[in-house]
C-alpha cells in the first residue's frame, strides 16, 4: 500500500509505454528474454526527460555561478538548489543531500525561511530513505517548529510527512497525532488537497489494524474530494490504493478495475514512482490467481521503472514477488537470485517483514530443489524472524485479535436474528388480520346492539393499549438481549481467548516461563478490562431487565472521587497522568452511592483512555442553590463532531473507539452513565474540540427531590 506525499515529479515514458503495449502481441514464453531485449530502451526513454529537466536546472545554476555579478545569496539561486534536490528524490539520494545541504546553509544565513524549511524537508527525505529514521524525524520536527513559528504554508506538508514516516515505522499512535493535527489545519484553511492526502493516509492506519471495511469507506470519501478537486493525479493515487485494498479483500475483479484506471492516469501523466507500484499490484492480482506468466510480465515492467527510481523500500517486496512467481514456475535459479537481492535490500533498510518473506521463499526454493541443508538453514532464520514479528504483534494488540471463527459466528448470529425478525413479522401480520376480523365482528355487533356500543369501544381501546405496551416490552427485551450478546461476543471473548492462547503456548512449551513473564503486564491489563466491562455489563443488564432500585442518600462527592482515582491508579500510572480532585470536601449530593461510583469510574476511565502520556485530568465543581455541577476535564485527543452527535443520543447505538494507547472499550459506559444519572434526577452533557481535549459535565441534586 503506497502513501501520499505532497511531492511531485514528472518523468516522460511515452515511447517506453508504446513498447510495453506491443508486448501484448508477443507470445509469453520467455519473459526474461523479452525483458533483457527491451530494458536498454526502457532505461533510455525513462531517463531522458528526467535527465533533461535536471540538466536544464544544472545549466541555469551554472549560468548563475559563472556570471560576473554572481551572488550566492540570491533567493532564486536557492530555489533552484531545492528544485534540483527534489528532482533527484527517486533517482540519486546522494544528490538530494548535496543540493539540499547547499540550499539550507545559504537560506539559513540569509533568513530565507520558506527555502530553509523546504531544504530541511528534503534532507529528511534523504535520511528516511537510507534507513536513518531518527535523523529524518528530528529534521521534520525542526521544520515543523520553524513553520509554526513563521506561520509558513508548508505546515500541512510536514505534518503529513511526519504521519507517514511514523506509520512506516509502526508508530501508529504518533502517526495519528500528526494526521489529526493536519486534518484540523486543512479544515481551518479549507484546504481540500491536504484533506484528501491526510484522509487517505488515515485509511492506511485502519488497514494496519486490519479494519479493511472502514478503510474502504474512507477511500470512498477521498474519491469524492478528489472528484471535486478534479485532480487526475490524486484520483489515480487513491484508486491505486483502493485496488491494493480490494486485493487484500480478494475481490480481484474490483482490484483490476481500479488498478487499470490508475495505470491509464499515471502513464498519461508520466508518474513513474506510482506507475511502478501499480504495475506490481497488477502482478500481485495475477499471482493470486496463479496466472504466473502475466504476473511476471507486470513485475518486469515495475522492475524496469525501479532501476531508474532509486526507491528501494518498494523495490524489496517487488523482488520477493518476482521470486515467488518464479518459484511457482519451478525456475529455482531465477527465484533464488530475486529472493537474495530482496534480502540484501531489506537488511540494509531494516524491513523486518520483507526479510522474513525472503527467508521463507529461500527455504521453499531449496526444499523443492532437493537441497535439504540449505533449506534447513533458511528455515531456521525464517522461524526466528517470524517468531519475532509474532511476539511483537501479540505484545502490541493481543487483546484485539479478530479470528475468522468469530466472524463466521457473528454472521450466523445475524442470520438467526433475521429469521427471528421475519417470524415475528409474520406473527404481527396474522395478529393484524385476526384483529381486523374482530373489528368487523365488533362493528357488526355495534350496529345490531347500539346500547352496548360504548362498552365495546372501551374494551377495544384497553386491548389496543395492552397490545402496544406488550410490543414495546418485547422490543426492549430483544434489544437488551442483542446488546448483551454483542458485548460478550466482541469485547470479552477477545481478551479471554488471548489469555487462553498464551496459557496454551506455555503449556505446550512454545514459550519459556521467562518469555511468559513478559506477557504478565498485558494479561493483568486485560483482566482488569474484563472486570471493568463485567461490572458495567451487570449493572446495566440488571437495571434494564429488572429495573433500578435506588437507595439515595447524602454523600460526599469529594471522597467518592478520591476513591475512584485510587481504583484506577494503576491504569493512570501506565500513562504517567496527573489527576487532580478540585472538588470541595463540604459539597454533598443526594444520589445512590453505588450508582454514583459506577458513573465516576466510567467517566474517569474514558478520560484516561483518550489522554496522551504525561497529560492532566481535573475534577471540579460549581455549587448552585438546588444542584451541584461537576466537571471532568482532560487534555487528550478530543472528540469529532460526527462522534459527538452519537453520544448521549436516544438510540441504542454503542459508540466505541480506540484510545491513545490502542485501548478498546465496549461503548456501554456512557449509555450506562446517562441512564443512572437520569434516574438519580440529574443531567449529563459534554463539550469537546478535536485535538484539544474533552469536558464532561454532571448536574446532580443537592437534596431529596420532591
Amino acid at each position: 500500500m503506497n502513501s501520499k506525499y505532497i511531492d511531485f515529479s514528472s518523468l516522460p515514458i511515452k515511447a517506453a509505454h508504446i513498447i510495453f503495449m506491443r508486448l501484448h502481441l508477443i507470445p509469453l514464453k520467455n519473459l526474461k528474454d523479452i525483458f533483457v531485449l527491451i530494458f536498454p530502451f526502457i532505461w533510455a526513454f525513462t531517463a531522458y526527460s528526467q535527465t533533461s529537466k535536471i540538466d536544464s536546472l544544472r545549466i541555469e545554476i551554472s549560468v548563475f555561478e559563472n556570471s560576473k555579478s554572481f551572488d550566492e545569496n540570491n533567493i532564486d539561486y536557492v530555489i533552484k538548489q531545492n528544485a534540483i534536490s527534489e528532482l533527484y528524490f527517486f533517482r540519486n539520494l546522494d544528490s538530494v543531500l548535496y543540493y539540499s545541504n547547499k540550499a539550507y546553509y545559504i537560506a539559513k544565513k540569509n533568513n530565507f525561511i520558506n527555502e530553509e524549511i523546504i531544504a530541511i524537508i528534503n534532507k529528511g527525505h534523504y535520511y528516511f530513505n537510507i534507513g536513518k529514521s531518527e535523523e529524518s524525524l528530528l529534521l521534520l520536527n525542526e521544520a515543523l517548529t520553524l513553520s509554526k513559528k513563521h506561520k509558513n504554508r508548508n505546515q500541512g506538508t510536514i505534518l503529513n510527512k511526519l504521519g507517514f514516516y511514523q506509520y512506516d515505522l509502526g508508530n501508529y499512535s504518533e502517526a495519528l497525532k500528526s494526521y489529526v493535527e493536519a486534518t484540523k489545519l486543512a479544515e481551518k484553511t479549507s484546504d481540500k488537497i491536504l484533506m484528501s492526502i491526510v484522509k487517505e493516509n488515515i485509511a492506511s492506519l485502519y488497514i494496519a489494524q486490519n479494519d479493511l471495511k472502514q478503510a474502504l469507506e474512507i477511500y470512498k470519501e477521498v474519491n469524492e474530494i478528489n472528484n471535486e478537486l478534479g485532480n487526475e493525479q490524486f484520483i489515480g493515487e487513491t484508486k491505486a490504493n483502493t485496488a491494493d485494498l480490494y486485493l487484500r479483500l480478494k475481490d480481484y475483479d474490483s482490484a483490476n478495475l481500479e488498478i487499470d484506471y490508475s495505470i491509464s492516469i499515471f502513464e498519461k501523466n508520466k508518474s513513474y514512482e506510482w506507475l511502478s507500484t501499480c504495475y506490481k499490484t497488477k502482478g500481485d492480482i495475477y499471482l493470486k490467481q496463479d496466472s504466473l506468466q502475466l504476473a511476471l510480465y507486470w513485475y518486469s515492467k515495475s522492475l524496469a521503472l525501479h532501476e531508474n527510481l532509486n526507491d528501494d523500500i518498494y523495490k524489496a517486496p517487488l523482488l520477493n514477488a518476482l521470486a515467488e512467481a518464479n518459484l511457482k514456475l519451478k525456475k529455482f535459479t531465477e527465484a533464488e537470485q530475486f529472493a537474495l537481492s530482496s534480502l540484501e535490500l531489506s537488511e540494509k533498510l531494516f524491513l523486518l517483514e520483507n526479510i522474513t518473506n525472503s527467508y521463507k521463499i529461500l527455504y521453499q526454493i531449496n526444499k523443492e530443489n532437493s537441497n535439504p541443508l540449505a533449506a534447513l538453514a533458511y528455515h531456521e532464520k525464517y522461524k526466528f524472524y517470524f517468531d519475532s514479528i509474532s511476539r511483537k504483534e501479540n505484545l502490541i494488540s493481543i487483546g484485539n485479535l479478530k479470528t475468522k471463527l468469530a466472524f463466521d459466528e457473528q454472521q450466523k448470529s445475524i442470520e438467526i436474528a433475521n429469521e427471528k425478525a421475519l417470524a415475528q413479522q409474520n406473527v404481527y401480520i396474522y395478529l393484524a388480520l385476526f384483529t381486523l376480523v374482530i373489528f368487523g365482528v365488533i362493528i357488526f355487533l355495534l350496529k345490531k346492539q347500539s346500547k352496548i356500543r360504548k362498552g365495546f369501544n372501551i374494551i377495544l381501546q384497553l386491548k389496543n393499549k395492552a397490545l402496544e405496551k406488550r410490543e414495546i416490552e418485547l422490543s426492549e427485551i430483544n434489544t437488551t438481549k442483542d446488546k448483551l450478546f454483542s458485548i460478550i461476543g466482541h469485547d470479552l471473548r477477545g481478551p479471554i481467548n488471548a489469555l487462553g492462547g498464551i496459557l496454551k503456548m506455555l503449556k505446550e512449551k512454545e514459550i519459556s516461563e521467562k518469555e511468559f513473564a513478559q506477557f504478565i503486564p498485558k494479561v493483568s491489563t486485560d483482566v482488569d478490562a474484563i472486570s471493568f466491562t463485567l461490572n458495567n455489563l451487570l449493572s446495566w443488564g440488571r437495571a434494564q431487565m429488572y429495573g433500578a432500585t435506588l437507595e439515595p442518600s447524602k454523600i460526599s462527592i469529594h471522597k467518592l472521587v478520591d476513591d475512584t482515582i485510587k481504583f484506577l491508579d494503576e491504569i493512570s500510572k501506565n500513562k504517567k497522568l496527573k489527576i487532580y480532585n478540585n472538588i470541595s470536601e463540604q459539597i454533598t449530593v443526594w444520589v445512590d452511592k453505588n450508582q454514583m461510583d459506577v458513573i465516576l469510574r466510567n467517566l474517569l476511565s474514558n478520560a484516561i483512555k483518550f489522554s496522551n502520556v504525561g497529560e492532566e485530568i481535573h475534577f471540579s465543581s460549581v455549587e448552585h442553590e438546588k444542584y451541584v455541577e461537576i466537571s471532568i476535564k482532560d487534555t487528550g485527543v478530543g472528540i469529532s463532531n460526527e462522534l459527538k452527535s452519537k453520544l448521549f443520543s436516544n438510540t441504542y447505538t454503542l459508540v466505541s473507539t480506540y484510545g491513545t494507547a490502542n485501548e478498546k472499550g465496549t461503548g456501554l459506559g456512557l449509555n450506562l452513565c446517562k441512564e443512572m444519572i437520569q434516574k438519580n434526577g440529574g443531567e449529563i452533557w459534554m463539550e469537546s474540540v478535536l485535538g484539544d481535549g474533552s469536558t464532561f459535565y454532571i448536574k446532580l441534586p443537592k437534596n431529596k427531590l420532591d
